[in-house]
């Protein structure tokens, strides 16, 4: 409750000296791992003003079905919440990872977790604290934030090279939680053309291990990162459910997490990169990720 009550009083404070842009710089296109007919690649965004402390790291998968999208997108399609965390003096790095195309189940969560790990190898470079950090992304970008974030805390994962680095907090904007639930909304079992059967390779019905092993939701335990979840109550793409048994989840656990669920939208709606929004998830990262000066 004593956390809750502060996060509050926090959110006021950021809502009352809150800016909408900021200034910074942009390290485009830094190369973190090479496959055979690609580089994967992300984008690094640091505020403009000169520190001698190290910046703390904030890591951003973008959204488009795990089949579409781009490291490209957050400045148009998040750029109230970029800008506010930059200002804030928060370093961000979008990261590119392979989509539906090109691969499956797991290798995009093995390219985030590649993407991170490459970061913390070269935080001096670049001035980043890099031990412990946040992971946020939007719809399937959501998925794999939230994927990476409740997978950290385990020490038999086998789906991806150890993770150097810690993870401290989610943000999770209209994120998919259970890839088998997902794969029978409206209870209306999924074909193998639909987003969620070409990211996992399979529709999910038919290796429900498979879409277990994909889900979140799967690996929540005391240990579990904080969570930040938001949701349009009319979102068809990703139900409302999906955050909702996440949040029954996190609250079994005993860990802290936040759902803000707007009324009458649906997804990817343009209201969460807003000033009813944003606010609250400035305030959520500042209290999980504190910048020391």
């Amino acid at each position: 409750m004593k956390k809750l009550f502060n996060l509050v009083l926090l959110s006021a404070f950021v809502l009352a000296s809150f800016t909408a842009s900021a200034s910074y710089t942009v390290e485009k296109d830094i190369v973190f791992k090479q496959l055979d007919d690609k580089a994967l690649k992300l984008d690094l965004y640091l505020p403009e003003a000169s520190t001698d402390i190290k910046r703390p790291l904030l890591i951003w998968v973008h959204g488009g079905a795990w089949k579409r999208g781009s490291k490209d997108d957050i400045p148009s399609k998040n750029p109230l919440l970029l800008n506010s965390m930059i200002d804030e003096g928060y370093a961000l790095a979008a990261i590119s990872y392979r989509l539906s195309g090109e691969a499956s189940f797991p290798d995009p969560v093995a390219d985030i977790n590649d993407a991170i790990n490459y970061l913390h190898q070269h935080a001096d470079r670049y001035n980043l604290a890099a031990d412990n950090l946040i992971v946020m992304g939007r719809s399937a970008g959501a998925h794999l934030a939230n994927l990476i974030g409740a997978t950290n805390t385990h020490g038999d994962i086998d789906f991806y090279e150890k993770p150097n680095y810690k993870v401290n907090a989610v943000v999770s904007f209209f994120g998919p939680t259970d890839l088998l639930a997902l794969g029978n909304k409206g209870n209306r079992p999924t074909t193998e053309r639909s987003s969620v059967s070409r990211f996992l390779g399979t529709i999910p019905s038919l290796d429900p291990e498979l879409a277990k092993q994909a889900s979140p939701t799967s690996y929540i335990n005391a240990e579990s990162p904080a969570f930040i979840m938001l949701h349009g109550d009319l979102d068809k793409q990703v139900p409302l459910e999906q955050s909702m048994m996440m949040k029954t989840l996190l609250d079994e656990h005993g860990i802290d997490n936040q759902l803000y669920i707007e009324e009458g939208v649906g997804h990817s709606a343009p209201i969460f990169d807003t000033q009813k929004h944003v606010p609250s998830v400035v305030a959520f990262v500042k209290m999980h990720l504190p910048i020391t000066k």
